[in-house]
């Protein structure tokens, strides 16, 4: 079969996820000859295969011989962090910038590099930047987003989650990102919204919570609240604060037996609510019951 015949199949097998395929017609490929960019496009499905120690081979020997790839100073970058090596991760995005100031996803990799070493401002920049080279990058405007709603900058945080929105509307967490924007602006029948529609996604379990809060301390429908507590502990029955909040919710219905359960089965799995709960203005009239005194002992 011919070089470039091997190479389309190569990339459909890629493009159907059929990793291992790929990589054997690429390495049939090179035993006629070697394009550079179809062997940076075997380093690529290393990555995606999760052998990140093959493609650092790969891209480090190109970049021997083509140091202004910036491509592949990125992808060198991606399987370092993907080992570990998040100092050399850094120093190849850099790198990249070097070669191509426009190198939209350098200035990302960068950026959350900063996000996991907790240093906001860092961050800040290189998501600003990267919007700049790249006003469509679906990550950098949700993760910006975040980053304003964070310091309640809310119509900031709005508008680069409805651009996230706007740019990918059936990936997850953009719609739980602009449930909790709008819950914070007082706007709950939208903040319902979006909720629910992270819920079809079957996104953040998060959603179930706060929704449970909204039909609970705004719209007082203990019902719903109810109905939402349950339906996220259907999808994650060790989720601590839905049982806790379902605990709540049936202390304010005066339901003392099922408040009981719900609390002492999110005290076992979080103790750290403990504190929480000797302070919790919902649970007064409940820790005023024999039935606390009961709680307190069992899970001690």
């Amino acid at each position: 079969m011919k070089y470039a015949d091997l190479i389309e199949n190569a990339k459909k097998a890629r493009s159907e996820g059929d990793y291992e395929r790929a990589i054997g017609i690429y390495q049939e490929a090179f035993q006629q000859k070697v394009m550079v960019n179809d062997l940076v496009d075997l380093g690529l499905v290393y990555l995606d295969h999760k052998e990140p120690l093959k493609a650092i081979g790969i891209f480090e020997d190109v970049l021997t011989q083509y140091p202004g790839l910036a491509y592949v100073h990125y992808g060198l970058g991606i399987a370092y962090e993907e080992t570990g090596r998040y100092s050399e991760a850094r120093q190849a995005y850099q790198k990249a910038i070097s070669v191509d100031e426009s190198f939209a996803d350098a200035y990302f990799g960068l950026a959350l590099l900063a996000d996991e070493e907790n240093d906001e401002n860092s961050a800040y920049d290189y998501y600003k930047k990267t919007i700049l080279y790249d006003a469509n990058h679906y990550w950098a405007n949700l993760n910006l987003g975040s980053f304003y709603e964070k310091h309640g900058l809310l119509d900031l945080a709005l508008q680069h989650t409805q651009n996230a929105y706007r740019i990918s509307p059936r990936e997850k967490m953009v719609s739980y990102n602009l449930g909790v924007i709008y819950a914070k602006m007082q706007k709950f029948n939208e903040a319902v919204k979006y909720y629910l529609e992270e819920i079809e996604k079957d996104g953040h379990l998060m959603s179930y919570l706060n929704l449970g809060l909204i039909y609970k301390d705004v719209y007082h429908d203990y019902e719903k609240a109810r109905y939402y507590y349950l339906a996220g502990i259907s999808k994650n029955k060790d989720d601590a604060n839905l049982w806790y909040n379902l605990g709540c919710l049936y202390a304010l219905m005066n339901d003392y037996d099922n408040a009981y359960s719900c609390l002492f089965y999110a005290l076992v799995r979080e103790r750290s609510l403990i504190a929480y709960l000797e302070q919790d203005e919902e649970l007064e009239s409940f820790r005023s019951n024999p039935i606390y005194q009961k709680l307190m002992e069992s899970i001690s």
